[in-house]
């Protein structure tokens, strides 16, 4: 019977040679000829002996050895693969790195040429990927991912609310997607259950002085980045997302009927109705290659370029927590306060449904509150001054 000590005291020689375990049938101490020893298990698979290493003498005590012993001969007879066929499908297992590798050289592919994703929402997943999930899983079996290494993965977004709870869900769909290609068994998400940062709706609108300064500021910025300007001030008076704006061709544009074809939104193609003021501002723009809005190369310009000029041309308005989205907000909650409907709204937006438009609807209320207010207060005003001049209120007044 293998003891501590006879393990301890072995000595090796010219080949190897294996002390076995009286307790555990199959268990043993293999000695190397270098010196070093190892646990090792030895059974049959069908009609092949096998052994397998459970680990090294020096990491593993022998009570530790027997015990995972007994763990394997518990598993096998169960049914469950033998343990080297066990550990080669484990070296051979897909990692969270292979996973991405598959999401991104097949599944974008596919859904980008559907329509499903748009070429920044692939470019937002690549940089999740590559600043998140790869360095703190990537070389983890997916099959091994746990809720607690999802959650560690994103630790260092406790101050960033909105950025972890978009990994979180970038984490969600590719975790999702290794259950359908088999990687992980069925309704094991690791993603799932894990509690997400409520987000409070941003509310910023422009005012009517705000607008004028940011008027006079693109005007100012004309010269210098007149595509950046056009785009702006087209997003502003639609209420277009800029990529939409952006991704505008002179062939998708009827400048006579006033209507532009969209064929890539997030709510897919559509056809959407332009003011005369934004019409007359493309009429007047230079047809220098397919593309609305182009630095002159045969590619429109880039958003991040249009971003950085844009916050540049907010400084220079002397504005604050101004951002590009929020004259598209400004543009629907405009046309809320004026009385239109959710319907229209939702037209206004292009969803296919209501639920945003109805947000709308709601926030312009605020601003039917203040005229109430406003008007409130004016009529009180006049009934103190009819009280103040006769002493009291006269009824037929």
């Amino acid at each position: 019977m293998l003891t501590e000590r006879t393990v301890r005291d072995a000595k090796p020689g010219p080949k190897p040679v294996i002390l076995w375990d009286g307790q555990i049938t199959g268990l043993g101490c293999k000695v190397f000829p270098s010196g070093h020893k190892a646990y090792v298990l030895s059974y049959r698979s069908g009609r092949r002996k096998r052994l397998a290493t459970l680990g090294r003498c020096s990491e593993l005590s022998l009570r530790d050895a027997r015990d995972r012993a007994r763990a394997e001969f518990a598993q096998f007879r169960a049914g469950d693969a033998d343990p080297l066929e066990r550990r080669r499908r484990e070296r051979e297992a897909p990692t969270v790195n292979d996973a991405l590798r598959k999401f991104f050289d097949e599944t974008v592919p596919q859904r980008i040429a559907a329509g499903r994703f748009s070429e920044r929402t692939a470019r937002e997943y690549t940089w999740q990927a590559r600043r998140y999930v790869a360095p703190a899983l990537g070389t983890v079996l997916v099959s091994k991912v746990t809720r607690h290494d999802v959650e560690r993965a994103v630790e260092t977004l406790t101050d960033r609310l909105s950025q972890r709870n978009r990994v979180l869900a970038f984490m969600s769909r590719l975790f999702t997607l290794t259950e359908r290609w088999e990687w992980r068994a069925q309704h094991t998400n690791p993603v799932r259950g894990i509690e997400r940062a409520r987000e409070e709706p941003r509310r910023r609108i422009l005012s009517g002085k705000e607008f004028a300064s940011l008027s006079q500021a693109l005007t100012d910025a004309e010269q210098r980045c007149p595509p950046s300007v056009a785009a702006v001030r087209v997003a502003a008076l639609t209420g277009l997302r800029i990529g939409e704006v952006l991704a505008m061709r002179w062939a998708d544009i009827d400048l006579e009927s006033g209507r532009v074809s969209l064929p890539a939104t997030k709510t897919g193609a559509r056809v959407h109705d332009l003011p005369a003021a934004a019409i007359d501002l493309v009429r007047a723009l230079p047809r220098v290659n397919e593309w609305i809005f182009t630095n002159g190369r045969s590619a429109p310009v880039q958003y991040r370029t249009v971003r950085r000029h844009f916050l540049e041309i907010v400084a220079a308005a002397g504005l604050e927590d101004v951002r590009l989205h929020d004259l598209r907000r400004t543009l629907i909650t405009t046309a809320a306060a004026g009385g239109e409907s959710v319907f229209v709204i939702r037209g206004l937006l292009g969803h296919t449904t209501t639920v945003m438009a109805a947000r709308y609807v709601q926030e312009a209320g605020l601003a039917v509150r203040e005229a109430r207010e406003k008007a409130g207060r004016a009529v009180a005003a006049m009934m103190d001054a009819g009280v103040s001049g006769n002493g009291t209120a006269s009824p037929g007044d």
